[in-house]
């Protein structure tokens, strides 16, 4: 029987073991402080054992191609980019993110100060590190291989088996699915983007890529316009906030009804209209806010990239604008919209981030409001009931119990497992009450004409009927997947100047309604009108029709007709 060191030297054939291993151990530091410091990891040993796995036969894949000392000047870079992973993970609790690399790549520093602020303390130790690396490989490191032929097959193997068992593993938590592969091959890769250097990779490249895609839009609609007008203008501030919520179920806010008293500040705040009948055209978010933003449809989805959106509509009338988001910094259809407006947040923080809280969107609203514009619009996207609850608010808000704990994963959701889902579910109503009635105050407080409009992109199944479904996105949406809250507060003032159209909002808050209303209520609330409007869609219409078929497009674009 071959001892250790004989299958050491079969695999490896160089002797420069503990320099390589130092190296080695020098790479991989961002991924050691998620092993300890990464929510997703805390306290569960097995998953942190297969991360550490997972992470060192991701650095060792280059070195199927190239000798040590090529492979190691070739991996530097990502000691470089070390410090702001590791600054990351010590803010946030987890790797870097597309917000992160978007704010870097844009510097944009408003977003990125707290982050380089962090970073600069530890300048010193950083270089001294990055020195010590350098001075290793050239002088310590010869250009030999690093694996021989068995190390290359047999470390093959090991990649590849692991993939399976990933893949495997994922397909498992999937089972309740209705589109499992999808949801399989999305949670397979998630696993790669939260490792290191992978998540910088991806992060990167999906800027760059959303950059030249944005860039796309833009000459597509360079002449595109709204021939937007004021139907009556005014000199008084005016201030329009749009909140896009996030999987929030109509029928969880006690404002609609509910047994919990989870929306007590909402149902305190006068001036508040909610719309009973609103369903949503799309039980996903991407495809969700094509539809919220822009006058796209179910039947005529492609609209939503011919035209402009909704905040360039208001800027056709002289508003300010502003965009400040808590997700969607990847998505490109969001970032061309962010591009065009005067004020733009994006969160540098993951949306699975456990401390990751809506609060953190309102001192960007003070900061837009402090620049007192005399027309204003504000659309605030939150992160409100996306899984996972319990890391959607602070321990303050846990109002029901038992609630999920920790970093919750997706083999939680079951249905014996219902009363703890709802639970966390109901948690995250309350903390968004919180939010809406902040936000509601901060206009209030401004004196100006306004209206805050909420509405959620989605809602949410949990386990509510035979059919056993969870969360959203099936192939076949029911009405607890799509039945959303609408919410319109209008100001004093707004009631003074506007009263005809609160009016016929409070006539038409029990009649049939979807997203697709949205873009000529909102534009009709502020006043606009533009060429191609249809009053027929605005609620705030006396010439509003009900849907007489309400229609939702479906993960894999099939149109579904809803009762």
């Amino acid at each position: 029987m071959r001892s250790r060191k004989e299958i050491m030297r079969s695999l490896f054939p160089t002797r420069q073991y503990g320099w390589m291993a130092m190296l080695f151990f020098l790479l991989l530091l961002p991924n050691l402080f998620v092993l300890f410091l990464g929510s997703d990891l805390s306290g569960n040993a097995l998953k942190q054992l297969a991360y550490l796995f997972f992470s060192c036969l991701l650095f060792l894949l280059p070195a199927l191609f190239l000798k040590a000392r090529s492979y190691f000047l070739w991996m530097s870079v990502f000691v470089w980019f070390a410090p702001i992973e590791i600054g990351h993970i010590l803010f946030f609790q987890m790797p870097i993110s597309v917000g992160l690399m978007t704010a870097i790549l844009h510097t944009n520093f408003q977003e990125a100060y707290e982050l380089i602020r962090s970073i600069g303390i530890f300048a010193i130790p950083v270089a001294f590190v990055i020195s010590f690396y350098y001075w290793v490989t050239l002088r310590k490191i010869d250009n030999t291989p690093i694996l021989t032929p068995k190390g290359k097959l047999a470390f093959g193997g090991f990649f590849l088996l692991f993939n399976i068992a990933l893949f495997t593993a994922m397909w498992h938590i999937s089972r309740h699915s209705d589109v499992r592969l999808m949801m399989t091959t999305d949670a397979f890769f998630s696993k790669y983007r939260k490792v290191y250097p992978c998540d910088l990779l991806v992060a990167t490249y999906r800027v760059l890529a959303s950059d030249r895609e944005v860039h796309i839009m833009h000459q597509k609609l360079t002449d595109f316009t709204f021939d937007a007008s004021r139907q009556e203008d005014t000199s008084q501030r005016e201030i329009y906030v749009l909140v896009i919520g996030e999987s929030a179920r109509y029928g969880n806010f006690s404002i609609n009804g509910y047994a919990r008293q989870t929306t007590p500040l909402l149902e305190k705040t006068e001036n508040l209209i909610s719309f009973s009948q609103a369903l949503s055209t799309a039980n996903l978010t991407e495809t969700a806010l094509r539809q919220l933003l822009t006058r796209a449809t179910p039947e005529n989805p492609d609209l939503a990239y011919q035209e402009k959106t909704l905040p360039e509509l208001f800027a056709e009338c002289g508003f300010k604008t502003a965009w400040i988001g808590n997700q969607s910094a990847g998505d490109r259809f969001i970032q061309r919209i962010a591009s065009t407006v005067d004020y733009r947040y994006f969160s540098t923080t993951e949306f699975d981030a456990a401390n990751n809280f809506d609060e953190k969107l309102l001192p960007e609203m003070d900061n837009v409001l402090s620049l007192e514009n005399t027309k204003q619009l504000i659309v605030l996207h939150t992160l409100g009931s996306h899984f996972r609850y319990n890391s959607r608010y602070p321990q303050e808000f846990i109002r029901y119990t038992p609630t999920l704990e920790e970093t919750t994963k997706y083999n939680v959701i079951n249905a014996s497992n219902k009363d703890v889902l709802v639970n966390s579910y109901d948690n995250t109503i309350a903390y968004t009450d919180f939010i809406l009635h902040e936000i509601i105050q901060r206009v209030a407080d401004t004196h100006a004409i306004g209206a805050v409009v909420y509405i959620s992109d989605h809602a949410e199944n949990l386990f509510d009927d035979e059919e056993q479904h969870a969360m959203h996105g099936t192939a076949t949406p029911n009405r607890y997947e799509v039945h959303i809250p609408f919410l319109v507060w209008i100001s004093d003032a707004y009631l003074q100047a506007r009263e005809e159209k609160v009016l016929e909002m409070q006539k038409h808050k029990d009649c049939r309604i979807s997203t697709t209303n949205l873009f000529d209520s909102f534009a009709d609330i502020a006043g606009i009108s533009y060429r191609q409007e249809d009053k027929r869609l605005s609620v705030a219409a006396p010439d509003f029709q009900e849907d007489s078929v309400w229609q939702v497009i479906t993960p894999d674009k099939h149109i579904i007709k809803m009762q």
